[in-house]
């Protein structure tokens, strides 16, 4: 950088220069440390817990339907008591495979005497351990898996230890973690008015400190936002290059005044830039106002967060992502349903779903085994994504069950689609001799009733298509 004698103002101006860089430090200190506390209070641990729920909820509606089907069977009430039993003490022995702790820790059936024609000094059947601390609890319905009606109630409590673990962990690693960004920032600080406190008034020294800084720090004019100083983090970062008049500029850096900078010195902007050599990168731009030469400058400072906003990026996606078949997530589905149910009110346009359930899965993981059962929702996900349209929404609704919101659809609309997708799943060819695979259907467009009635019609469509047949799709 070329020298300017005009930089430095004697003491005075060194001592304003030291409180305006420990204001930015200390702006930059708070500034991280507000986001990784916000963001582990109120998305990354919400969302650590919103999943895990999700997770134990899925896994007792899954472990509802073996119950289920035993109430279906007709067996005499001593059998069905001990049937009952037997089936809940499967549950109980239920294990992670990494910590061993069981998956669900107690189990209570409330059942109807009269359906079930249990004694009644039977009920309620709870197994497993009276004290469950922190547990997930998941009260499912239990109904005849052929007459459909209500027999029961069964109350799961799932294991939550793993959750406090991994909480503990992350929670461990991000406070480590900020601390060493703040202890890195300290030293950085400390060693910027060590070396101001050494350096005489000249603008050589001063073009020295600016330049030991870790991140770019550009001086602007009073009057204009031309670069008058940069130092050479600024200059390598915003591949800033002198023109014929002397002056400084780039590419990036005319992008990033297009974009506009932070009005004042308590003010951050958080802003992406296309970097000269093609690559996107965040950074957080802040300004603050400095004394030089007798009149006020803009002194801009940018970090670098790009690989803050990547975590977060990652995070978003593995919150409202199913881990198997990379498609969205229940909670994903609930909360993306009720914001396309919102705007279809609101504009007053179409809306419907389409509710899948894959005939046979259980008998395609029994018989071809649980590695081919998973490959077949895989691939099931993967065709329905390659068949919606552009503005469709389709993700895992639980187990082998799948949803599908089409906003601005009819129900013929919808139809249509539902018979595109059925007729891939059934002609797509499967490596394991045998293997058939079919998927059935209910589609429901929105009246203007609320989701859950929405999701209701879907299923009670699906029902009936799964009891005439499966393989078709009923509307």
């Amino acid at each position: 950088m070329a020298s300017d004698p005009g930089f430095t103002d004697g003491r005075a101006y060194s001592f304003r220069l030291e409180r305006n860089l420990a204001v930015i430090f200390a702006l930059l200190a708070a500034l991280l440390s507000g986001l990784m506390t916000g963001y582990w209070l109120w998305v990354l641990e919400p969302a650590l817990r919103d999943d895990a729920e999700s997770r134990a909820r899925a896994l007792a509606q899954a472990q509802a339907r073996g119950i289920e089907l035993l109430l279906g069977r007709g067996l005499p009430p001593d059998s069905l008591l001990n049937a009952l039993k037997t089936r809940l003490d499967a549950i109980l022995l239920l294990r992670e495979s990494e910590s061993g702790q069981p998956l669900t820790n107690r189990i209570r059936l409330e059942l109807d005497p009269e359906t079930t024609q249990l004694p009644l000094d039977a009920l309620p059947l709870e197994r497993g351990r009276g004290g469950c601390s922190g547990c997930f609890v998941t009260e499912v319905p239990l109904y005849h898996p052929q007459e459909y009606r209500l027999m029961g109630v069964a109350t799961f409590h799932a294991n939550a230890r793993s959750l406090e673990a991994l909480l503990t962990d992350v929670r461990s690693t991000l406070f480590w973690t900020g601390g060493a960004i703040l202890i890195l920032i300290a030293m950085a600080w400390v060693g910027v008015i060590w070396l101001l406190r050494r350096l005489s008034e000249s603008e050589s020294n001063l073009s020295a400190v600016l330049d030991v800084a870790p991140f770019p720090i550009l001086l602007l004019e009073a009057q204009a936002p031309k670069i008058r100083r940069a130092n050479r983090a600024a200059v390598r970062y915003l591949d800033l290059a002198a023109d014929g008049a002397g002056r400084l500029g780039s590419r990036v850096w005319e992008a990033l005044l297009n974009d506009g900078l932070p009005s004042g010195e308590d003010e951050q902007r958080e802003v992406q830039l296309e970097m000269a050599d093609g690559q996107s990168s965040w950074a957080m731009v802040s300004v603050a106002p400095v004394n030089f030469s007798g009149a006020t400058h803009p002194l801009i400072s940018l970090v670098d967060v790009s690989e803050l906003k990547l975590i977060q990026q990652r995070l978003h996606q593995a919150a409202n992502t199913d881990g198997l078949t990379k498609s969205y997530n229940r909670r994903y589905l609930f909360a993306r349903l009720a914001e396309e149910i919102e705007r279809a009110d609101r504009e007053g346009s179409t809306l419907s779903v389409i509710l899948f359930d894959l005939d046979h899965f259980k008998s395609i993981n029994d018989t071809f085994g649980h590695a081919v059962g998973d490959m077949v929702l895989e691939r099931s996900a993967a065709i329905m994504r390659q068949r919606i349209r552009g503005t469709d929404v389709c993700g895992r609704y639980g187990g082998e069950e799948f949803l599908v919101i089409l906003p601005s659809a009819s129900k013929a609309t919808a139809l249509e689609l539902a018979e595109r997708i059925r007729a891939g799943i059934k002609a797509e060819p499967w490596p394991q001799p045998g293997l058939q695979v079919s998927i059935s259907g209910g589609v429901a467009e929105h009246t203007g009733a609320e989701l859950d009635h929405l999701l209701e019609a879907a299923d009670r469509n699906l029902y009936r298509a799964k009891n005439t047949g499966r393989d078709r799709i009923v509307v």
